[in-house]
């Protein structure tokens, strides 16, 4: 690496990095991602904290599927609010002009996917909460919040794409979690098809069970498969993002 890009990207992210301090969307999506998840311990029935180990971890396992994906469409609602805020606010647009917008994409790509990891696993943290209330289960394992990390992240890179491409503000929001999350709306009638697409892949690329969103796990890619098909859907919107912000105009 050369100075001057060196040079560039250094300064791209002291410049995220000063923006992540304070981040309020961040701070507003944590705190919803856990409302989010711990309202399912609402759904449980209360006399179950005395069951069985094995009954309640039966229930416990489903649960934690769906708690996955939360976690995922709330980092993807992230990974598009942080940028398109960001940009109807100019910020965009002023860096733009001290700096290549290749350093700043570049910058703001590591920065995103670490909150999109945060939101994820305050999203375990929540339905963790609610499951302890609910079931009596304690602990947390590192395994859980690593695979929660790695889906946020993913699924905040999904949402930075969508951000990039539509550009506009609501349209954004709306469009990053559906399309994220639109394969569990036509599970019902397809899940052959459904279960190629992005979040079923990503889920499975972790190893979560998808039986409790639909999806029986004799359908679709196998885990190893599943992993490269993920990275090819995230790999595809974002680069189609980039590709879109390094040549449009910025307003």
């Amino acid at each position: 690496m050369n100075v001057s890009v060196s040079v560039g990207l250094g300064r791209a992210l002291s410049a995220q990095a000063r923006s992540a301090v304070g981040d309020l969307p961040l701070a507003g999506v944590c705190v919803a991602a856990i409302v989010l998840s711990a309202s399912i311990g609402a759904s449980v029935p209360g006399d179950l904290a005395t069951a069985p180990d094995e009954a309640r971890a039966a229930i416990a396992a489903p649960l934690s599927t769906v708690i996955a994906m939360y976690g995922a469409v709330m980092a993807a609602i992230y990974g598009s609010f942080r940028y398109t805020v960001d940009r109807r606010a100019g910020v965009v647009a002023q860096r733009a002009t001290l700096q290549p917008r290749r350093w700043h994409l570049a910058a703001r790509i590591p920065f995103t996917a670490l909150s999109g990891a945060l939101v994820a696993v305050a999203s375990l943290l929540g339905g963790r909460l609610a499951l302890t209330a609910a079931l009596g289960l304690r602990g947390l394992d590192l395994g859980s919040v690593g695979i929660s990390a790695v889906i946020g992240a993913a699924a905040a890179l999904w949402g930075l794409g969508i951000g990039l491409l539509l550009q506009a503000h609501l349209p954004a929001l709306f469009v990053a979690p559906l399309s994220l999350s639109s394969a569990f709306l036509i599970a019902p009638l397809w899940p052959s098809v459904a279960a190629w697409l992005p979040l079923p892949t990503l889920l499975r690329a972790v190893g979560r069970e998808l039986g409790p969103l639909g999806i029986d796990a004799a359908v679709g890619p196998v885990p190893a498969a599943a992993t490269a098909l993920a990275a090819v859907w995230i790999a595809a919107v974002l680069s189609g993002g980039a590709w879109s912000f390094l040549r449009r105009d910025l307003r």
